[in-house]
């Protein structure tokens, strides 16, 4: 199976518990979710405190690195040389496919290397005046995007204000948010006030408000003397650094506040939990509306459903809305909206569960799935594929399609029946395998299932005869990356029936080769009284439908003529030993055998030539009782025929409601009152829109490589 190495490295020191920290420790921890992606963390810094460390140590995808193990150096920091000189020894001893680096000075240098391409750098620290960067960091930032292949920037905000200032394109930016564990999420979603208690996590520095949170605090207190204040903590910064200890005391002797130091992330987790209200107020310099940077802290109250104070900004608005009751630009509107909130259950009920609902998609599993594909680009070995299955006539084009693209390599598996193999072959397969394809989800599917390899991705493609099976029981659906189904009736259905959760689907439609059936109708060929239908076997395709539509146009016209390609039950052995399908196929041959327009039946052979079968063809029936998707009417209508369908299950989740009929009478009615008009038609551009096969290759294409 294909790995991707990655090396990671933040000009940050992890003994400090800030937010530079907790972005490296959560890049870390959302890249090795992925269990074929390694990660190596090279430390700034000789690790004293294992508040962060002790959190990526238990990753077992994870590498810590200490810097004295690679370089020689006379500190206990990395400077910027050493840095890289760190980093380039051990791309050299392991071959990273992309280097991620957080630090705008070390950025400058690495995008001036050989090896630039393979990185893929995070900057925050830009400095800029109102919405306009500064010239120097223009131009340095300007050479960073022109040698590099991707580029980490936080938000929407920010790529939209580096593409102005830049004067690029943007192609190269990906979306990085703040990624906040899966952990900080609502156990209990009764939100109510518990406790009358106000939560702060992160640093103690001037603009992030520690002095005036504590004074709005002792205001809160004098008003109620149940508030209370959790503070979590270790790293006073700027002005502040110079006031620690005269905060130090302030926190610990005032009465309602818990200030308990630096924390775990899980144990900031647990604090947030029991508390109410987060406290994320800013000053103006740092949250205004040229603001690009979204603070973490506002993302781990969120997703807990904690009510957060913020500033109203436009990246704020973007996130939470304009009607979010937690704005606050004084000190005496924060007092009183803390009070109002932890008064008003119903108040406090509805603004949970906004921001909840707004800070969902920063959890770690969403981050991963935004920056995979990014990711996994830098990775240039070919993907592994395996097609398992009985039956590959829908999925063949897809298979022909993959054997010829560079990037991947074909296996099939051949299944001899719905749950015949060669267990050895199927063996060698799945150990091959970097992505399993099962066509059908019988057998196959629930070999792979209960064999998948850890890292391995499986996807099974399902029609509808799965349904009346015993298989899709006995999945493991745990293993089952994507189902897909191929039209949104058969999705509800499968949902329905199996109660496979929706999220596990996927809708992909057939595909049909539009180049295949476009082909001009044979002149002189009477296109307007010929009916075709394709398919006659089983019963459940209603061919006793399809000859009572063509007797009722006959009968009215004897120029009709009714063309039937399909295997005869003669041919199929299955057939003649049901007593029920004989005896149905013996009434039918009878009733054509014995019938005034007999000559006017026409029987064509099965084969590959349906495209040339179609230019004679008008009228296009499909007067099945079931049907999956029945793709020859599609087939018929990118050649020009006109498809009329029985109204079977689902037929109106795939094909235009005008062609959909409820009984034989509309259905010959409708074709003898047409004359083969297509003037004016969405006949040929509906299958092009819908079912083109380089629309649905691509999309299969997505999702085996996503």
């Amino acid at each position: 199976m294909r790995r991707l190495k990655i090396l990671l490295y933040g000009d940050v020191d992890l003994n400090h518990l800030d937010g530079s920290a907790i972005w490296l420790q959560s890049t870390a921890r959302v890249v090795s979710q992925d269990p074929n992606v390694d990660v190596d963390v090279l430390l700034k810094a000789k690790p004293i405190n294992e508040v962060v460390l002790s959190d990526l140590k238990k990753q077992p995808r994870v590498k810590l690195i200490q810097h004295h193990d690679v370089i020689t150096t006379r500190s206990n920091r990395l400077s910027i040389e050493d840095a890289i000189h760190a980093i380039e020894k051990l791309d050299g001893q392991n071959k990273y496919h992309c280097i991620i680096v957080r630090g705008f000075d070390l950025a400058k240098e690495l995008c001036l290397k050989p090896y630039a391409q393979k990185v893929i750098p995070y900057i925050t620290n830009i400095k800029y005046t109102g919405s306009v960067i500064n010239t120097e960091d223009a131009y340095a930032l300007q050479k960073i995007y022109h040698n590099v292949t991707y580029f980490f920037v936080q938000t929407e905000q920010a790529r939209e204000l580096l593409v102005e200032s830049l004067n690029v394109d943007g192609q190269k930016f990906r979306l990085l948010y703040p990624m906040i564990p899966e952990e900080f999420k609502v156990v209990d979603s009764r939100a109510r006030v518990k406790s009358n208690t106000i939560v702060y996590s992160g640093k103690f520095a001037s603009e992030w408000y520690i002095e005036e949170m504590l004074n709005i605090f002792a205001r809160l207190r004098a008003l109620d003397l149940n508030m209370k204040l959790n503070i979590a903590g270790n790293k006073f910064q700027g002005d502040l650094a110079a006031k620690k200890n005269e905060l130090t005391m302030r926190m610990q002797q005032t009465e309602g506040i818990s200030w308990t130091g630096a924390l775990s992330r899980s144990a900031v987790i647990d604090l947030v939990r029991s508390s109410d209200i987060g406290f994320c107020w800013r000053s103006e310099s740092i949250d205004n509306d040229s603001s690009t940077e979204l603070s973490t802290k506002l993302l781990e109250y969120g997703r807990l459903g904690k009510p957060t104070i913020v500033r109203r900004t436009k990246l704020h608005e973007s996130i939470l809305g304009k009607d979010y009751f937690m704005y606050a630009e004084t000190e005496d509107e924060v007092v009183e909206k803390t009070i109002q909130i932890m008064n008003n259950a119903q108040l406090y009920r509805q603004e949970s569960r906004k921001i909840q609902e707004a800070c969902n998609k920063f959890g770690y599993e969403e981050s991963y799935k935004r920056i995979k594909e990014t990711l996994w680009s830098f990775n240039k070995d070919k993907i592994n594929v395996v097609f398992a299955g009985h039956d590959f006539k829908f999925i063949q084009s897809a298979i022909d399609y993959f054997v010829v693209q560079p990037e991947y390599e074909v296996k099939i598996d051949p299944w001899t029946g719905h749950n015949k193999h060669n267990e050895e072959h199927s063996k060698h397969c799945l150990e091959w395998a970097d992505v399993i394809f099962c066509e059908w989800g019988l057998g196959n599917a629930v070999w792979y299932s209960n064999h998948k390899i850890k890292g391995q991705k499986l996807i099974v493609r399902m029609h509808r005869q799965e349904i009346e099976t015993v298989f899709p029981v006995n999945y493991q659906l745990d293993n089952i990356d994507h189902i897909v189904a191929i039209s949104p009736y058969i999705l509800e259905e499968f949902h329905r029936v199996l109660k496979i959760p929706r999220s596990k689907f996927t809708m992909i439609y057939n595909m049909i080769n539009i180049k295949k059936f476009r082909k001009k109708k044979i002149e002189n060929a009477d296109i307007q009284f010929n009916v075709g239908i394709c398919g006659i076997i089983p019963s459940l395709k209603g061919f006793d439908r399809a000859l009572n539509i063509f007797e009722n146009l006959w009968e009215k016209n004897q120029r009709y003529k009714l063309f039937i390609k399909s295997k005869l039950p003669h041919e199929l052995p299955w057939v003649l030993k049901r007593e029920q399908e004989k005896l149905y196929y013996d009434n039918a041959f009878s009733r054509i055998e014995q019938a005034p327009w007999k000559n006017n039946v026409v029987f064509d052979p099965s084969g590959d030539d349906v495209n040339e079968w179609f230019r004679r063809i008008g009228f296009i029936l499909s007067t099945s009782e079931y049907e999956s998707f029945h793709l020859a009417p599609m087939e018929g209508m990118v050649s020009g025929s006109i498809p009329v369908i029985f109204n079977w299950p689902g037929a109106e989740t795939i094909y235009p409601k005008k062609y959909i009929f409820e009984n034989e009478h509309e259905m010959s009615a409708f074709i003898f009152e047409s004359k083969y008009d297509v003037t004016s038609s969405d006949i040929e551009k509906y299958p092009i829109t819908y079912f083109d096969e380089n629309k649905i290759l691509k999309e299969i294409k997505r999702l085996i490589d996503i």
